[in-house]
């Protein structure tokens, strides 16, 4: 049976060994038995925007399938505080203002998106799984001490399609203060890993790049963030580290809300007319900045990518050795949000963590299928196959979180 690797369990054992040792599926696998009752507004804005470029969905009225955005910010809101249960209706107030908050934000973006929009959406939402490469050995799969193969597991955003065919993973970013710094997002590995992964999920593919769409809330109130609809595009900002100037963004080229401009399945799209071509002047970097969003085009080529692939695999190899040292990196940025600082705590002064690990902390549960979410591969529905059972609805609504 494949062990699985997240972006989470990368992330967290390049930030400390220690935390990945306590919570990655391939080691204890553990999380907090008390989850904490606050909003995750950027993943509630996220699953929203998935309703928004649905492809199927991308030719109908925007009268029909705006309300279905905002309802989808409120679904996601509400499996969030089932999730949470008791702790999250604590503070009701809390959710409610993250419920203003995205209402607000949501509103202000689809009046920006049509005109800033320069790409057609192809696929929301969707799970990656592949098999990790040998760093040293590209046609050898990383294996674990048990001797099965190591696969490497994400979920995109959005995979787009620009003008000349070329294709573009998106990632929605909900951003408090001020925006991130570029050099972070040019350096952002989950999105570049992704980049490579997907040309291995689906051969043949390339992929151009990577966009991040960063979504800024309003200082004050919520109900002050709402503004009239976008005339015209703005321009890119300056001034910030990269050693070519940024370009432009130009007005939208994709024919948007209409069949021409979505929908289309990615074999369809690749097999019967589509042959990704690449402007004359490509800059490595686009950037537009306008009204509380800003977005990045980052051109990625396949240099980068393949790269990525490497560093993934010397990564795993690293984490699958049975005789890595787990050691923990303290810091005032990697402590304070740690979820298992208690027990590392207790190991460095000395002491047995167990007790508090058993007291604080479960096993963590398997994932359960989601029914109907959009990109969702959770069952197949072929020949043997059985699709889960999912709880009885009661008044129409799903039983359960």
């Amino acid at each position: 049976m494949p062990v699985i690797v997240t972006a989470a369990d990368r992330a967290s054992f390049r930030r400390c060994r220690r935390q990945w040792d306590f919570g990655a599926g391939m080691r204890q696998d553990l999380e907090p038995a008390q989850r904490p009752g606050l909003p995750d507004l950027d993943r509630a804005v996220r699953d929203a925007l998935a309703v928004y470029y649905f492809p199927g969905m991308w030719d109908w009225d925007r009268g029909v399938r705006l309300p279905l955005v905002g309802q989808e910010l409120e679904r996601a809101l509400t499996r969030q505080r089932q999730r949470a249960g008791a702790s999250g209706d604590a503070r009701a107030d809390v959710w409610q203002q993250a419920s203003g908050e995205g209402k607000a934000l949501l509103a202000r973006y689809v009046e920006w998106a049509p005109i800033a929009d320069r790409f057609a959406p192809v696929l929301v939402e969707t799970d990656f799984e592949v098999t990790v490469l040998d760093p040293a050995r590209s046609d050898t799969a990383v294996i674990a001490g048990h001797g099965d193969p190591i696969r490497y597991s994400g979920r995109i955003d959005m995979m787009a399609v620009d003008q000349d065919d070329a294709y573009w993973i998106v990632r929605h970013r909900v951003v408090s203060t001020d925006w991130l710094p570029a050099q972070q997002l040019i350096a952002d590995e989950e999105s570049l890993t992704a980049c490579w992964a997907w040309e291995q999920f689906y051969p043949g593919m390339a992929i151009a790049g990577t966009i991040d769409d960063e979504l800024r809330l309003p200082p004050g109130p919520a109900a002050s963030a709402v503004g009239p609809a976008l005339a015209t595009p703005g321009k890119a900002r300056r001034g910030w580290p990269w050693p070519r100037r940024l370009a432009r963004i130009a007005p939208p080229t994709v024919r948007q809300h209409e069949p021409s401009g979505g929908g289309r399945s990615i074999p369809q799209h690749r097999r019967m007319y589509a042959r990704a071509s690449h402007p004359a002047r490509a800059e490595p970097v686009e950037q537009l900045t306008q009204d509380g969003f800003r977005r990045t085009w980052l051109r990625r080529t396949p240099a980068d990518v393949a790269e990525a692939g490497r560093r993934l695999g010397d990564d795993v190899a690293q984490m699958a050795r049975h005789d890595l040292h787990v050691y923990p990196e303290p810091s005032d940025l990697n402590c304070p949000p740690c979820p298992f600082l208690e027990p590392c705590r207790t190991m460095q002064a000395g002491r047995d963590e167990v007790p508090i690990i058993r007291t604080l902390y479960r096993k963590r549960p398997p994932e359960p299928p989601q029914e109907g979410r959009l990109g969702g591969r959770a069952w197949g529905l072929g020949r043997g196959a059985a699709p889960p059972q999912f709880p009885p609805r009661r008044n129409g609504v799903q039983g359960g979180a």
